[in-house]
């Protein structure tokens, strides 16, 4: 079946794009599985379930208070398996609820590791949108992209800042050596769409802290050679050691610690090449 003009997807893009293409879409790059995480909703949904637990809970407490007075009938309190039925039953409730609870506090736990949607993605799905008029998913259906504070990407992988400058960037992201063929995509969909591999800048951003990581570790070593003089070779050191420790901490997914560590190996190699060349 051949695919519709553009002409005929301009006027009903409802029609022949519709979700089938927008999940497509979203789902070519992890970065654009882009949800919401219902924050409010969930924290109101939380108090609603403790509220509940607490008032079985202030039930068992006055059923507990009452069959331990002294001039009530003698009750064992001292017992699981022959326990009043009402009592039992009040306690099979609150383990219902107190499930259910646990279950939702795990949930919520987890959620909020999830990190926000960056703007430049929420942008790429509503540019999406414009593409096709606002008119391939009902507008009140993709309104869900207004609420930013709200949005959350479901698989977020951690980069390198060299590689977040590449995605901040526009006429980086969008350079010709970072395109990828796709497959299925119709024609009047790839004259507005182009679709970027992630993994050439990802390989294009770790070839780059190779190449400099390299230069730090090789240069210094040749520049202390042709020196003689030992306090030019500490200057030499110093240099190169706080430009390491800069790369590290701003163009590397490093914690300090990790940072200081490796920047102090650095040095220790540096230093003793100085002392066998002495």
């Amino acid at each position: 079946m051949e695919d519709p003009s553009a002409e005929e997807v301009q006027k009903k893009p409802w029609k022949y794009v519709g979700y089938k293409r927008y999940t497509e879409f979203i789902s070519t790059d992890p970065d654009l599985l882009i949800f919401r995480r219902f924050g409010t909703l969930n924290a109101r949904v939380g108090l609603v379930l403790q509220d509940r637990i607490s008032l079985l809970e202030q039930k068992l407490i006055d059923l507990d208070n009452e069959y331990s007075r002294r001039n009530a009938d003698p009750i064992n309190n001292g017992t699981l398996r022959d326990d009043i039925q009402d009592r039992e039953a009040l306690l099979n409730t609150i383990s219902y609820h107190l499930d259910k609870y646990n279950k939702f506090l795990i949930q919520q736990s987890q959620l909020r590791e999830y990190v926000r949607a960056p703007s430049r993605d929420i942008k790429s799905l509503r540019t999406w949108h414009d593409n096709h008029q606002n008119m391939a998913i009902d507008e009140e259906e993709h309104k869900y992209l207004e609420q930013h504070q709200d949005l959350i990407c479901l698989q977020s992988n951690e980069k390198t800042p060299l590689r977040n400058w590449i995605d901040n960037s526009l006429t980086l992201r969008t350079l010709s050596i970072w395109k990828k063929q796709t497959r299925n995509v119709p024609t009047y969909e790839a004259n507005n769409i182009s679709y970027y591999s992630n993994t050439s800048m990802d390989s294009f951003a770790s070839a780059m802290i190779v190449l400099v990581g390299a230069f730090l570790l090789v240069t210094p070593l040749w520049i202390l050679q042709a020196i003689e003089n030992l306090q030019t070779k500490l200057a030499v050191i110093t240099t190169f050691v706080l430009v390491f420790l800069l790369i590290l901490s701003f163009a590397m997914v490093s914690k300090p610690f990790e940072a200081l560590g490796a920047t102090a190996a650095y040095a220790a190699v540096l230093m003793v090449f100085i002392q066998v060349s002495l």
